[in-house]
């Protein structure tokens, strides 16, 4: 079922593309993308703001959110390379667009795991609204 819904997701935005991205490409593009970004955000909330305070503010979690994209981006260009095979180009226009929508749904599975996760934050429960 989640193989399903993350082909669904991913073609929803990127349109008619070359049969390859759906049968080896958006699946663990979609794992790569939920297991990291639940990884950073419970880095953030349990790691650095369960140690010290000092990272609960809005920054902070901006800083984490832009890295948690920029790797979920760059994770797209090695799959691709790894497993695309000679169909597949990593530079290609198709999966620079899927680069960016990777970036989207990363900031907005962080979003929520945010939402989920910070209620069990010792010290930032209020971060980032």
């Amino acid at each position: 079922m989640l193989p399903s819904v993350m082909s669904f997701l991913y073609a929803l935005l990127h349109g008619q593309q070359d049969p390859i991205f759906e049968d080896k490409i958006y699946q663990p593009v979609g794992i790569m993308l939920l297991l990291s970004t639940l990884f950073i955000v419970g880095i953030y909330y349990f790691g650095f703001n369960g140690l010290r305070a000092k990272f609960s503010t809005r920054r902070s979690w901006y800083a984490f959110l832009t890295f948690d994209v920029v790797l979920n981006f760059l994770a797209v260009i090695f799959i691709v390379r790894a497993l695309g095979g000679g169909h597949a180009d990593p530079f290609s226009f198709a999966t620079l667009l899927l680069c960016l929508i990777n970036a989207l749904y990363t900031a907005i599975v962080f979003f929520v795991f945010s939402i989920i996760l910070k209620m069990g934050s010792p010290n930032a429960r209020r971060t980032p609204f």
